[in-house]
């Protein structure tokens, strides 16, 4: 029997698959005790097929190399991957790897490839509504490895990765997570680019499945084109991958050593240290300084017409965390900012909200925290 849905029926089906990640919520982003790395593909699925090699064993091995340099600097930490050999993980049991061993954060490690063979360089995702076309066909690419999962059709509530119409409901989910996910993916990004000397195809976003579920910040890195002959052998040099493993390590390094100095507006306030902490916080004469606006683009260096970005909207410029953030909508009533969003939308398809305190990029959840112990 073949059952037929119209688009409407079709979303309200894929939304049942995507609830769960509607009902997570980031309860602290402390200190970091567990990393999920993330080798892409695998087994039966060889992912990305260059002309020498294929896109599982190069993720597989830079996978691994970044494990081993983790544990090595910070043996306290628990190193989880999704896999540490040549098999077949779904894509959907990935994400729950992660969750099951309450990691921190989530890294996972791809290479890409496409038809013209000149295309090169790196980019960094996270998890959103694709805003060009070449951000969709890679998330299609990625997401075609469902298709060697047993019953797919019905694992993934009918989710097909090469109907661009699957990823409609990426409009509709709020990436809880998505201000740590871009301050990771931006370091990452940086340093790849800064050690590999590769070129930088910034930082993304797209709707991947194997980054949908995971209740923690999340990437999806790729490293290269395997398509493009001399990326190919970088990709698979010794040197190339101990560039990439080591550049990944220095990312996570300052991104560790960020989210613990500035843990304290996530310290629990039961405790004596938690309470000294929020009575600093509240009579610092800046503390006042929280606003929510709607994020429509960004980048490592400024850019000169950044009104066409949004027209119609004042964008609004902000140095953050080595990247230049453009908003619009800017208030301190977040609820303000969630009516504007969807008229931002018109606009800018894949804008999201942020919360900014004292110049510094948080969490919506940490920004709802702190508004409510300020007032």
């Amino acid at each position: 029997m073949i059952i037929r849905y119209g688009v409407g029926g079709f979303l309200f089906i894929i939304m049942l698959f995507f609830f769960p990640f509607f009902a997570e919520s980031q309860d602290k982003l402390g200190k970091i005790n567990c990393i999920c790395i993330d080798a892409g593909h695998g087994g039966k699925d060889p992912g990305c097929i260059g002309l020498k090699s294929y896109e599982k064993n190069i993720a597989l091995s830079v996978a691994l190399k970044v494990g081993k340099l983790i544990k090595t600097e910070y043996p306290d930490i628990k190193v989880v991957y999704t896999r540490e050999k040549d098999e077949f993980i779904e894509l959907d049991q990935r994400g729950k790897i992660a969750n099951n061993h309450k990691a921190d954060l989530f890294i996972s490690i791809h290479v890409n490839a496409v038809k013209n063979k000149a295309v090169k360089g790196i980019e960094t995702y996270v998890l959103g509504l694709h805003k060009l076309e070449a951000n969709l066909q890679v998330a299609m690419k990625e997401n075609a490895a469902i298709k060697y999962e047993d019953n797919y059709t019905v694992r993934y509530a009918g989710f097909d990765p090469s109907r661009p119409e699957s990823y409609i409901i990426f409009s509709m989910m709020q990436n809880l997570y998505l201000g740590k996910s871009l301050e990771i993916a931006g370091l990452v990004q940086e340093e790849l680019i800064k050690s590999t000397q590769k070129y930088d195809r910034s930082i993304r976003q797209a709707g991947f499945l194997v980054l949908k579920d995971v209740a923690m910040p999340a990437i999806l890195v790729e490293l290269g084109f395997i398509s493009n002959p001399e990326e190919e052998r970088f990709l698979n040099s010794l040197s190339g991958q101990n560039k990439m493993a080591d550049a990944i390590a220095r990312a996570f390094r300052q991104y560790k050593t960020h989210v613990e100095k500035n843990s304290v507006v996530l310290a629990p306030h039961s405790t004596e240290q938690g309470k000294d902490s929020l009575d600093k916080i509240q009579d610092s004469p800046s503390s006042g300084e929280l606003f929510y606006a709607v994020q429509v683009a960004s980048a490592v260096s400024p850019i000169k017409n950044r009104r066409d970005l949004c027209t119609g909207f004042e964008v609004e410029e902000l140095l953050t965390e080595k990247r230049y953030r453009y908003f619009v909508c800017k208030s301190s009533d977040l609820e303000e900012v969630k009516q504007k969003l969807q008229k931002v939308r018109k606009k800018v398809k894949d804008c999201f909200i942020i919360a900014v305190h004292k110049g510094k990029l948080i969490n919506i959840a940490e920004a709802c925290r702190l508004e409510k112990n300020l007032k």
